[in-house]
């Protein structure tokens, strides 16, 4: 009898495992992490909405999931949770390989097949699209343009959801919104005879909210929470920054943004780099041959409420780490990267906001490798690469994506100034009243007061003879009464 029992459960197993079929097991696996890339005409270049489709690929599934090579999720998710996290699970993993090596079963269907959720312009309060088609080259290297977006706003605006819409999925690969004063960048756009201007990296001055908004492949609308929003002023025209991959033959691209309206006003998104390549000026410098580490620090001036996190470097970069130490010693892992890749750069938005309390220290470090032994090194033999916007240069920058708990006033992005193009400082005053503007120097650790005065409702501005003379990190804040409304940082080199 002892026997016989035993037979059973090896028959019953192994019949389990012949049941793996597509649509009970495989399909939805491949919905919670591959169909925000791998749809028709989309990013991904097999689309997987389909059992023939994910059958004639079935052994490159297995092993780019063995492998861990897919999906492309880099941050270590079991220090963190994240909201966007993609990753299968052992157990999905064995499903796969059980599914391929038991012939490929494919099961009664249970749902209709997903596809990721389209926009139409019915569903926002307000559509801004390009004005005209970019050609792309149709070339094998990458290309980035600006395409600047006249905003036409009665009044200022504050943003409860956003989706950037790519116009064409086979060829953007990335977007970035910034926001300037209209016509800020007329130059440059006159300058590039195509629609639009090039800039890789930066996009030649100084905007009023850099990195406002990103965008990747995987991401759809982004939907704030009640008590979270973006401020939009109306007088901005939008810095519309898009990466285009290669494809091989012309194509054209016309893509669009939407945003939905927030009934009243709550406190304000900003998008700030925590660390910055500005702060090294001109040490930061990998020589070739050599293994190398780069870190800094910060010291939080308010309270913050963190809500994402994204990290930029080049080629030469392996890895992240990112933590906090807290007032009271302890510390909370914000990032790590041990496998940092720039073709798979995101921005990782937090399952639950972060809130860091005023005083606490953050530690960024990245790893460079400028060895022949680093595959993506894209000089041999390594020389020495310094920092820059190119692809053969380096870069050391992490955008921290904050609730910056403002109240009747705000401070437009902080930002990395010289000697030489220091002009002014501008905010903008939600609501009139008397405040005094604050400059702390972290070098020294004294304090000047700047301004303090009535200011009523709208733009303002500091000028350069106004704003801290010595080099340095200061942080510029703006208080009603004792409490601090905003404050951030600018570098002076």
């Amino acid at each position: 009898m002892k026997w016989l029992f035993f037979i059973l459960i090896i028959i019953l197993s192994s019949s389990s495992k012949a049941q793996v079929t597509y649509h009970e097991h495989i399909a939805p696996i491949l919905e919670k992490n591959c169909l925000s890339c791998h749809q028709e005409n989309d990013i991904g270049p097999i689309p997987f909405t389909s059992y023939d489709d994910v059958a004639s690929y079935a052994s490159m599934i297995k092993f780019v999931t063995d492998t861990k090579l897919m999906p492309p999720f880099k941050a270590d998710y079991h220090k963190v949770q994240f909201a966007n996290e993609r990753s299968i699970s052992d157990e999905e993993r064995d499903l796969i390989a059980q599914w391929i090596d038991n012939g490929l079963l494919e099961g009664k269907s249970l749902k209709a097949k997903s596809k990721k959720q389209e926009s139409s312009n019915s569903d926002y309060d307000y559509t801004i699209c390009m004005s005209e088609k970019f050609e792309h080259y149709g070339i094998y290297y990458d290309q980035y343009q600006v395409f600047p977006l006249e905003l036409d706003l009665a009044s200022d605006k504050y943003i409860s959801d956003i989706f950037f819409e790519p116009g064409n999925k086979k060829i953007v690969r990335s977007a970035n919104i910034s926001l300037a004063p209209k016509g800020k960048s007329s130059k440059l756009d006159a300058w590039d005879p195509r629609y639009g201007f090039f800039a890789y990296g930066s996009l030649g001055f100084n905007s009023s909210y850099p990195n406002w908004y990103s965008w990747m492949p995987n991401t759809t609308s982004t939907r704030l929470s009640e008590n979270e929003h973006l401020y939009l002023p109306n007088d901005s025209e939008l810095l519309l920054h898009i990466h285009y991959g290669p494809y091989g033959e012309i194509q054209t691209d016309s893509s669009c943004v939407h945003f939905n309206f927030a009934e009243k006003q709550k406190s304000v998104l900003q998008n700030v780099p925590f660390a910055h390549i500005a702060l090294m000026a001109d040490t930061f410098l990998i020589e070739g041959g050599l293994k190398k580490r780069i870190s800094s620090s910060i010291e939080l001036p308010i309270d913050v409420s963190l809500r994402s996190i994204t990290p930029l470097a080049h080629l030469l970069c392996r890895s992240w780490e990112v933590f906090a130490v807290l007032p009271d010693r302890s510390s909370v892992s914000i990032l790590s990267i041990d496998d940092w890749d720039f073709h798979w750069r995101e921005k990782y938005i937090f399952k639950e906001a972060l809130h860091l309390p005023k005083g606490t220290k953050i530690y960024s470090t990245a790893t460079y490798d400028n060895t022949s032994s680093n595959p993506y090194n894209p000089s041999d033999p390594p020389h020495t690469m310094k920092a820059g916007p190119h692809m053969f240069d380096e870069n050391y920058v992490c955008y921290f994506e904050v609730n910056s708990l403002t109240s009747t006033a705000m401070i437009s992005k902080p930002f990395t100034v010289t000697e030489d193009i220091v002009r002014e400082f501008n905010f903008t005053v939600l609501s009139p009243g008397e405040f005094t503007i604050q400059s702390f120097d972290l070098s020294s650790g004294s304090q000047q007061t700047i301004s303090n005065k009535i200011y009523s409702k709208g733009n303002h501005s500091l000028q350069s003879s106004e704003l801290p003379k010595n080099k340095g990190v200061h942080i510029i804040s703006i208080l009603e009464k004792d409490n601090v409304l905003d404050s951030w940082w600018i570098v002076k080199l």
